[in-house]
């Protein structure tokens, strides 16, 4: 398999997370073109609102585990095919989904960390 579907655990930290989720603190979708450039605007001449996005920022992890989270996103955002699990996409199926914007903010030994996800609008409804 792709090197990103080994998802790493943290339920010794969020004992009641399910296995391969991360601890979402907010999650926000929204209709807009398949990639922005971080002030969000569109790139290039793509103004197109044809996307189901979803923006996630997780609650704050210990940055000892923050990097083995980082590297999985890494390799689903190179990996040749991707595929999201999350209720809103696709009646709760694996739909195909585009990351980009990965952000980690670290204080005081916490991470937080968010991205946005851009799903074809065809392959969500």
């Amino acid at each position: 398999g792709d090197p990103w579907t080994v998802v790493p655990s943290l339920t010794s930290i969020f004992p009641t997370l399910p296995l391969g989720s991360l601890p979402v603190a907010e999650a926000r979708t929204q209709t807009a073109p398949e990639v922005e450039t971080p002030c969000g605007c569109p790139s290039g001449d793509s103004f197109d609102d044809d996307h189901y996005i979803l923006r996630i920022l997780t609650s704050p992890i210990p940055e000892g585990s923050t990097n083995s989270i980082l590297q999985f996103l890494l390799r689903y955002k190179v990996a040749a095919y991707h595929e999201v699990k999350y209720s809103g996409f696709s009646s709760g199926d694996y739909t195909n989904a585009t990351l980009s914007i990965l952000v980690s903010k670290n204080h005081d030994g916490m991470s937080e960390l968010s991205f946005r996800l851009a799903a074809s609008i065809a392959d969500v409804i």
